[in-house]
């Protein structure tokens, strides 16, 4: 704990609320002293329990989400005990059914019960996206770590970040990546053996790729908004408020990249009137300092998770609606490219980020596949391109995908995990005996 973390924290909950996060977290360090350690030590591993832990307050969704859900539809549950860790349990009990159960880890406290810990430590396959919290610190021997991560980008880590060595919170045995040139970026990343990685694509493709709503649906629950064209925008964060990083150094002129104002975005939405095309915006949650009164617009809206959550739509199952995406640097762009539609990359701040941030490939625009994008005009091209079907980029994109994608070779992302892990559990228990 820091000086500035703790008047961060004062700021962020208030004084009382800073000492109950501070208190939680002493008790989960104490928790995991005590409860992880002795099974991990001396627990027996239950082979047939299954953890699931997404980010903290961002309880079931993204990858472990869509996983969840085809072990329930395969009926994986009728043998295995699905337990899922969650920053709050009342949220996510009308979800329950047989042989799932929720514990709390890290709530908005800080807190992790006991549970937490214990079926962290005997689970035989712990799951997990941005970190595992210290829940699986200690374990039984044999117990499986699956780290499905939460996208492949074009951003490299952070500069002061220093590869993750001995047990920490991102210790796995497997990680997941999209595809084969992936594996070198992120065994870098990671500090790890080539061989960890897994080049499988992620679960919630399948959402992507098969909604489980139209076009139509989707825009009339979210905004009741008639059906048509459709283009997301999603922005990967410059300024955040809960996060220390090199893009803060970033300046730009307005809350959008290419853009130089609030005039510039209402231009933007006549050009979107006169294309036929709703423009969704999705601010990415670590960014801060935005706002838009959208009753100014007709044809752009944002969409938060909050939203999402609400209409019991999925972030991906949204995205495998739209007739087009723009991003810049992050991991969205990379997982459209398996829709084949057009592609927009916002540039403006390349060189900014090449010298703050940094990225995975020398030359990253040649894994960009789409429209490079530096202003307002640039953005019109592409959605007057999209309203009248053209696709520039769409050979670039066909050439790439074998590098950037594995496809799965059955019927799903989430079946290919399945598969490859029973594969890992036949040579685990009977290939030692």
């Amino acid at each position: 704990m820091t000086k500035d973390s703790l008047k961060r924290k004062i700021k962020e909950e208030g004084l009382a609320g800073s000492v109950l996060y501070y208190l939680g977290r002493f008790c989960s360090k104490a928790e995991l002293a005590m409860v992880g350690k002795w099974f991990g030590n001396h627990g027996k591993l239950r082979q047939n329990c299954i953890v699931l832990k997404n980010r903290t307050m961002q309880d079931m969704t993204d990858n472990p989400r869509a996983f969840y859900e085809y072990l329930i539809q395969n009926k994986i549950n009728e043998n295995h005990q699905i337990i899922w860790m969650v920053s709050d349990k009342k949220k996510c009990e009308k979800l329950k059914c047989k042989n799932v159960k929720f514990v709390t880890a890290e709530n908005k406290y800080g807190w992790s019960s006991p549970l937490a810990y214990y079926y962290g430590a005997v689970a035989g396959f712990f799951f997990y996206t941005n970190n595992t919290a210290y829940l699986n610190f200690y374990h039984c021997k044999g117990q499986i770590t699956v780290n499905m991560w939460h996208g492949c980008g074009y951003k490299d880590a952070a500069k002061d970040n220093k590869p993750p060595t001995g047990k920490s919170m991102m210790h796995f045995d497997h990680a997941m990546v999209p595809g084969p040139v992936f594996v070198e970026t992120k065994s870098r990343y990671w500090n790890c053996e080539k061989e960890k990685i897994l080049a499988l694509g992620y679960p919630r493709y399948d959402w992507m790729l098969h909604p489980s709503v139209c076009r139509g649906e989707a825009l009339e629950k979210l905004f009741s908004h008639k059906d048509m064209k459709t283009v997301i925008w999603m922005p990967t964060f410059r300024k955040s408020e809960v996060l220390i990083s090199a893009e803060n150094e970033i300046e730009l002129p307005f809350q959008l990249p290419a853009l130089e104002s609030e005039a510039e975005l209402k231009a933007l939405d006549v050009h979107l009137r006169e294309c036929g095309i709703f423009l969704i915006i999705k601010k990415h949650p670590l960014q801060s300092g935005w706002s838009l009164d959208e009753g100014a617009y007709t044809n752009i809206r944002y969409v938060t998770e909050e939203m999402l959550q609400k209409s019991g739509i999925q972030l991906y199952e949204l995205v495998g609606l739209m007739d087009g995406l723009i991003s810049d640097y992050s991991s969205i762009a990379v997982d459209y490219m398996l829709l084949d539609r057009p592609l927009g990359y916002v540039l403006t701040d390349l060189e900014s980020y090449r010298n703050t941030r940094g990225f995975v490939f020398e030359n990253p625009e040649a894994y960009m596949p789409g429209e490079k994008i530096y202003n307002l005009e640039d953005l019109k091209d592409y959605f007057s391109h999209i309203a009248v079907g053209e696709d520039p980029f769409k050979e670039e994109r066909r050439r790439l995908l074998p590098a950037m994608h594995t496809m799965p070779k059955k019927s799903g992302y989430c079946e290919a995990l399945a598969e490859y892990l029973n594969i890992k559990i036949q040579i685990f228990f009977f290939g030692r005996q």
